[in-house]
């Protein structure tokens, strides 16, 4: 079979690092780069004299009516992202995205369109950048019935809190360290209030409890007032700080309990030993109980290994058909007040009061 014809969206820090792992020697003969398109296309051209085999266009007609078999998103935004992906599966191709805006708002109705399609939209690269939770709660996990997730899953803010830990230094010199680093964006609000994990926990809501979420719906709180004196608090309690994502599902009461929150959890737990762009999660089942997965979380390395394994898995079957999720309203959607009395029984996380 012929390599799997590849076209990129947007030549930033994620799209460049998808770029160089699929333009390196090792990488497997089964995925090749046709074209990009950057809004820049042409100053970047002049600057990658070694893509000269690569159509370049800021044009994203010239995209969708390539030979591209699949066009991956790394634009970011809801718009005109949700747009672009819409016109790419109409155009006949298939779509991986790392996109959690446009997957927690649009996702159900571009998915069911890929499915008339005849074509895959994938996305494991929108919640946790290497993590692979997208496949373990939507794929390997489907034989039980899950009840409840916890995790991290903010790269950014976990490696701002992380620091602030272990150096003692101020959020804002923290912020400057992970945007050196190449973890947080120029204005990191949208992490560090809590709005990118709440997309994403609402995307898992829909994969582990087959519920319609919006991000809107799920309680948050910011990151951005932890202060020094909260982690010296904390470790007097052998605990430290870290922003978690919280949803949990009573089918018999169709009610879901999901936030957003700093909270305080056990020193040497799970959550606690999760330091830097890192993520973790943990899912419990009914029949399988808890099970764990962690991983990178941030930056354009880690986002561009789950966008290839997607790509990947496009490669190895491309006639499969990814059925669109069938997705129902939860009768209610609680946030703090409910859960405050909550207590977890689980002896690696403890549900304390949000920070």
């Amino acid at each position: 079979m012929s390599p799997l014809r590849i076209a990129l969206l947007g030549f930033g820090t994620v799209g460049s690092s998808v770029v160089h792992r699929l333009t390196r020697a090792d990488t497997v003969r089964d995925l090749v780069l046709t074209g990009i398109f950057d809004r820049r296309a042409d100053v970047k051209r002049e600057r990658h004299a070694e893509l000269r085999d690569v159509v370049w266009t800021s044009r994203i007609e010239d995209v969708l009516a390539s030979d591209a078999d699949v066009i991956v998103e790394a634009v970011g935004g809801l718009d005109p992202a949700s747009g672009w992906i819409r016109d790419a599966l109409l155009a006949g191709k298939s779509v991986v995205t790392a996109n959690k805006q446009v997957i927690a708002s649009d996702g159900e109705h571009l998915l069911r369109l890929a499915a008339r399609q005849g074509r895959q939209l994938r996305f494991e690269a929108a919640i946790g950048g290497a993590m692979p939770i997208v496949r373990a709660v939507g794929d390997g996990l489907a034989g039980d019935r899950l009840i409840r997730i916890v995790a991290i899953l903010n790269g950014t803010t976990n490696a701002v809190l992380s620091r602030m830990d272990a150096t003692g230094c101020s959020m804002d010199a923290a912020i400057r360290d992970a945007q050196r680093r190449g973890y947080a964006e120029q204005d990191p609000r949208l992490d560090l209030d809590g709005d990118d994990a709440r997309a994403k926990l609402a995307i898992l809501c829909g994969l582990a409890f087959g519920l319609r979420v919006t991000p809107a719906e799920i309680a948050a709180r910011s990151a951005a007032t932890v202060t020094i004196a909260d982690f010296a608090a904390a470790r007097r309690e052998s605990a430290t700080i870290r922003q978690l994502a919280f949803a949990s599902y009573a089918a018999a009461e169709s009610t879901l309990t999901a936030w957003v929150a700093s909270v305080a959890v056990p020193r040497h737990g799970i959550f606690g030993r999760t330091t830097g762009p890192q993520n973790a999660a943990l899912i419990t089942g009914v029949h399988a109980g808890e099970i764990g997965v962690s991983g990178a979380g941030a930056g354009g390395d880690a986002t561009a290994v789950a966008i290839i394994s997607d790509l990947l898995a496009i490669a190895r079957d491309r006639a499969a058909i990814v059925p669109a999720p069938s997705l129902v309203r939860p009768r209610r959607i609680l946030g703090f007040d409910a859960s405050s009395d909550v207590r977890l029984e689980t002896s690696d996380f403890l549900l304390a009061e949000a920070v």
